[in-house]
C-alpha cells in the first residue's frame, strides 16, 4: 500500500516539475515572439492579432468578390433618399442586377404613375451612382379563384358565387 503512494506521490511530482517546466519555455517563448514581431511603428503582426471588424470584414469581401453585389444591394437601403419618400411608401424594389431594376407597385395607378415617370426616376437612380438601363414595373396581382387542385381548365370564370 505504502509503495502505490510512493509511486502516485513521485508521479504527481513528476508532473508539476513537467508542468512548471513548459509553461516557464511557454512565458519565454511568448516574449521572444512579441519582440520579434513588431515593426517599425510598433504594432504587432500577425494573423491572430486583433484587428478592427470593419477590416476584416472588408478583407473577407474583397477576397470574396463582393463588391458589386454589395453595391447593388445598396439601392435597396437607399431606395427612399433616391426616389423620394411619396414613391418609396408605394413602390419597393425587388431585383437589381445588371442594370435591370425591378420594382413592385401597391397599386395599378402607382404602377401607372411609376411608368409615366419612368425616365425621372432612372436619372434619379444615375444621380446617387446607380446604372439602371431598364426599370421593370409590377403591379399588385389580380386574385385568383382557383383554389385546390380541382379546377376546370379553360372555363369561364367565377360567375354567381355570392348566392
Amino acid at each position: 500500500m505504502s509503495e502505490n503512494r510512493d509511486l502516485a506521490r513521485s508521479l504527481l511530482a513528476a508532473a508539476r516539475r513537467r508542468a512548471h517546466h513548459f509553461t516557464k519555455n511557454r512565458q519565454k517563448d511568448r516574449s521572444q515572439q512579441s519582440s520579434s514581431a513588431t515593426h517599425n511603428d510598433g504594432k504587432a503582426s500577425g494573423y491572430q492579432d486583433p484587428q478592427l471588424f470593419t477590416e476584416s470584414l472588408a478583407d473577407l469581401v474583397s477576397q470574396r468578390g463582393w463588391q458589386e453585389r454589395i453595391k447593388e444591394s445598396d439601392i435597396f437601403l437607399r431606395w427612399e433618399e433616391l426616389v423620394g419618400a411619396e414613391i418609396a411608401t408605394h413602390v419597393q424594389p425587388m431585383s437589381f442586377s445588371d442594370g435591370l431594376l425591378t420594382v413592385s407597385a401597391a397599386s395599378t395607378a402607382w404602377a401607372t404613375q411609376l411608368r409615366l415617370i419612368n425616365r425621372e426616376v432612372i436619372s434619379a437612380l444615375a444621380t446617387g451612382g446607380f446604372v439602371v438601363s431598364e426599370l421593370v414595373i409590377k403591379g399588385p396581382t389580380a386574385p385568383s379563384w382557383r383554389k385546390g387542385g380541382w379546377s376546370v381548365r379553360g372555363g369561364r370564370g367565377p360567375r354567381d358565387t355570392y348566392g
